[in-house]
C-alpha cells in the first residue's frame, strides 16, 4: 500500500506544478483543476497495482503449481509422469511397476523423457507437448515407450499442462475392458492353458540362447523326466551328440530369420538312457516389435514308423532277391491286347531273352509280339473270359524268344481292382513248362477249340453232331444245322494281305460265340465256312437272336418257319461291317440251313445239304468224293 500511496502523491504533485503552466490554475479554473489532479492520482494508483501484480504472479505459480501437480500424479492409480519441459522430474509408483522401471527409479528421474521414447515416436512426442502447452487443453497421442526389460510397446498417452507453467503431466491410461470381455479373455486363457497341458504331442519352447524354457507334460513323458529342471537346460542336451550340432545350426538359422519353419528328425536320449527317433517341427516366436525372441515347436515320436519302414525295406530287399533268383517272370500290366507291362522281374531275361526295361518300353516291343501268332487271340479270349467272371486265369500258350525259339509257357494271374471296383490291370507270373505239358496242352486245345477263332474244334463239333442225331432219333426234338459261307475274303487278301483276311474271319467267328452254349455250338469248317448246330431252342439259348421267345414257341409248332426266322436272325448278326485297324470291310455272307430229320444218321449228308444251300463249292466235291 505504501508503494501505491507514494505513486499517487508523486503524480498529484507533478500535476499541480504542470497544470498552472498550461493555463489551468486554482484561480481561473478551480473545479477543472481539482478534477484533473484527482484523475492523475487515480491513474497512478491503478498503474502501480498492475505492475505489482505482474511481478508477483509468476512467483506464486512456481510456488503453488509444482507441489499440486506432483501430489496429483503421486495419487493417481494409473501410470503418470511429470515433465519440466522435456526433463523427467517425477514418476509415480504405478508407472514404475507398469513399465518395469522399479529397479531403475533413481536413474530415470532427471533424464530427458525422450530417452524413454522410441526414435520413431519422437516427432509425435514433440507435437503432443507443443499442443498441450499452447492450447492449455488435454491432448492425447500414441507413443512407443521403452520398458525396463528393453522392449518397446505402443502406449496411449494423455498430456495435461497448466497455464503459464513449464510443467506437463503425462498419463498412461490402460485400455478399458468390460467385465464380460475380461471374463471372456480369462476363459480363453484358461482354455489355452488346458489345451497346452493336455496336448498329446510334446510341446516345447526355447529362447534365443537355445535353452529349453517351457515344456508341457507330454514332453516330459516323452523324455521320461522326473520332476522339473530348476534352471533352463540347453535344448541340444536332450539329443544324440551326432545330431545336436546339426540341430543347433538349424535352430540358429530359424532364429536368424533365414528359415520360416524347421522340420527334421533327430535321436532323442531319454532320462533312462533309452533312445527314440523324433520328428521336430519348429516356428520362430517374435515379440510386439517383431524381433525374434525364441522358437516353439512339437516333437513327435516316430520310432514305430522308423521300425516299420526298416522292416519294409528289409522285406523289399528279400523280395527283390527272391524275384531275381526265381526262374519265372513276375509281371504287372494293363488289360489290353498289347499286354502292356508296368513291371516285370529279372526272370524275364532267361524266359524271353529280353531285359526288363525292353518289355516295359512299348516303343521297343510289346509282350503280345512275343506270343505265337496262332495263340494271340486264344490268350486274349481266355483272359477276358475269366476277368469278366472275376476269376483267376490259368492258361498255357507259346511264345517266341529273342533267339526265335518257340517255348511253351504257363501263365497264371488275376485282375487287380480299385476301391471303386474298377479293373486297374493284371498281375501274375509266367514260367516255362515241360515238353510233356506242351504236348498235353496242344492236344487239349486241338480237341476243344479252333486256334484262330476260339470256336469249338471241328472233331468235337462232329462228335456233338453225331450225339444230337442219335438223341433226335429217339426223342421228337428239333435239331438244325446252319452253314455260313463268308465271301470276298480273297479280295480282302489281295488288296490288304492275308493277315487282314484272317482277322476278318476271326471277327466273324467271335460274333458266333454268342450262339454257343451247353448244347448249341459253332465251328470253322473250312477257310471261309462256319457251321452252327442248334439243339436247344429255349428263349435263353436263343437270346442273341431277335424275338427269342417267339422263336422258342414256334420251333415245335412250325419248324420250317422257325428255321427261316433263325436264318434271318443269323444274317442280321453277321451283316454289320467288320472293322480292322481303322479299315471297314463289308463282306457278304450266305447262309444255308436244314433240319435233322428222324431216321437220318449220316452226319455228312446233313452237312452237305446245309453247305449246298449256302452256295459252298466244296459240297459237290464232298458228294462226288463219296
Amino acid at each position: 500500500m505504501s508503494v501505491y500511496l507514494f505513486a499517487t502523491i508523486l503524480l498529484g504533485a507533478v500535476a499541480a506544478l504542470v497544470l498552472p503552466r498550461l493555463g489551468y490554475g486554482p484561480g481561473n479554473s478551480g473545479l477543472l483543476y481539482v478534477a484533473i489532479v484527482l484523475a492523475g492520482c487515480l491513474a497512478a494508483f491503478l498503474l502501480a497495482m498492475a505492475y505489482s501484480a505482474r511481478r508477483t504472479a509468476p512467483r506464486v505459480a512456481r510456488a503453488v503449481k509444482l507441489p499440486d501437480l506432483r501430489a496429483f500424479a503421486a495419487n493417481l492409480s494409473m501410470p503418470a509422469a511429470l515433465l519440466d519441459n522435456d526433463a523427467l522430474v517425477f514418476v509415480n509408483s504405478a508407472f514404475l511397476k507398469y513399465a518395469r522401471w522399479e529397479p531403475y527409479a533413481d536413474e530415470i528421474v532427471g533424464m530427458p523423457f525422450s530417452n524413454l521414447v522410441h526414435p520413431q515416436s519422437l516427432l509425435d512426442l514433440t507435437a503432443l507437448l507443443t499442443q498441450s502447452r499452447d492450447g492449455g487443453e488435454r491432448t492425447s497421442a500414441s507413443l512407443r515407450i521403452a520398458y525396463g526389460d528393453g522392449s518397446f510397446r505402443l502406449q496411449p498417452v494423455t498430456a495435461l499442462s497448466a497455464r503459464d507453467s513449464r510443467m506437463t503431466l503425462l498419463q498412461f491410461p490402460a485400455p478399458y475392458t468390460s467385465t464380460d470381455a475380461q471374463r471372456s479373455e480369462l476363459q480363453i486363457l484358461q482354455h489355452c492353458q488346458d489345451a497346452v497341458l493336455q496336448l498329446p504331442q510334446a510341446l516345447f519352447r526355447v529362447d534365443r540362447e537355445l535353452r529349453l524354457i517351457f515344456s508341457n507334460p507330454a514332453w516330459r513323458s516323452l523324455v521320461r523326466a522326473v520332476g522339473n529342471d530348476p534352471e533352463p537346460r540347453p535344448f541340444s542336451g536332450f539329443f544324440h551328440p551326432e545330431d545336436a550340432e546339426t540341430l543347433n545350426a538349424r535352430l540358429k538359422a530359424l532364429l536368424g530369420g533365414h528359415m520360416s519353419e524347421m522340420v527334421g528328425e533327430a535321436r532323442l536320449i531319454r532320462a533312462d538312457n533309452t533312445m527314440a527317433q523324433v520328428e521336430l517341427r519348429c516356428h520362430a516366436v517374435s515379440d510386439h516389435e517383431g524381433a525374434l525372441v525364441g522358437a516353439v515347436g512339437l516333437a513327435i515320436d516316430v520310432s514305430n514308423r522308423e521300425r516299420q519302414e526298416e522292416a519294409l525295406r528289409a522285406s523289399r530287399r528279400s523280395l527283390r532277391t527272391l524275384l531275381s533268383n526265381l526262374r519265372a517272370m513276375i509281371y504287372r500290366g494293363q488289360n489290353n491286347r498289347d499286354r502292356s507291362m508296368a513291371f516285370v522281374s529279372e526272370g524275364c531275361f532267361e524266359l524271353t531273352g529280353y531285359e526288363a526295361f525292353e518289355l516295359i518300353d512299348e516303343s521297343r516291343l510289346t509282350f503280345r509280339s512275343l506270343i505265337h501268332p496262332d495263340d494271340r487271340e486264344f490268350v486274349w479270349n481266355e483272359v477276358q473270359t475269366q476277368i469278366v467272371a472275376r476269376k483267376p486265369y490259368e492258361l498255357t500258350y507259346r511264345i517266341v524268344d529273342r533267339a526265335g525259339q518257340t517255348k511253351w509257357v504257363w501263365d497264371q494271374g488275376c485282375g487287380v481292382y480299385s476301391a471303386r471296383d474298377e479293373l486297374m490291370g493284371l498281375e501274375g507270373f509266367i514260367v516255362e513248362v515241360a515238353r510233356r505239358q506242351m504236348i498235353e496242352e496242344d492236344a487239349r486245345r486241338s480237341q476243344t477249340f479252333e486256334n484262330s477263332t476260339g470256336l469249338m474244334s471241328l472233331p468235337l463239333f462232329l462228335g456233338r453232331l453225331e450225339f444230337s442225331l442219335a438223341l433226335s432219333s429217339r426223342n421228337p426234338m428239333p435239331c438244325a444245322i446252319f452253314a455260313i459261307n463268308v465271301g470276298e475274303l480273297e479280295r480282302v487278301a489281295t488288296r490288304f494281305g492275308q493277315d487282314y483276311a484272317d482277322r476278318v474271319l476271326i471277327a466273324i467267328g467271335r460274333r458266333l460265340e454268342a450262339i454257343q452254349g451247353q448244347l448249341n455250338c459253332a465251328a470253322l469248317l473250312d477257310s471261309h465256312v462256319f457251321v452252327v448246330l442248334l439243339v436247344d431252342f429255349s428263349a435263353e439259348a436263343l437270346a442273341c437272336c431277335g424275338g427269342a421267345q417267339h422263336l422258342a414257341e414256334r420251333g415245335l409248332a412250325d419248324t420250317d418257319a422257325a428255321l427261316e426266322e433263325l436264318r434271318n436272325s443269323l444274317q442280321k448278326l453277321l451283316d454289320d461291317p467288320v472293322k480292322v485297324e481303322g479299315h471297314e470291310f463289308k463282306v457278304p455272307t450266305q447262309i444255308g440251313c436244314s433240319w435233322i430229320e428222324a431216321g437220318v444218321a449220316d452226319t455228312r449228308k446233313i452237312l452237305d445239304r446245309a453247305l449246298s444251300a449256302s452256295g459252298w463249292e466244296g459240297a459237290s466235291e464232298r458228294s462226288n468224293g463219296e
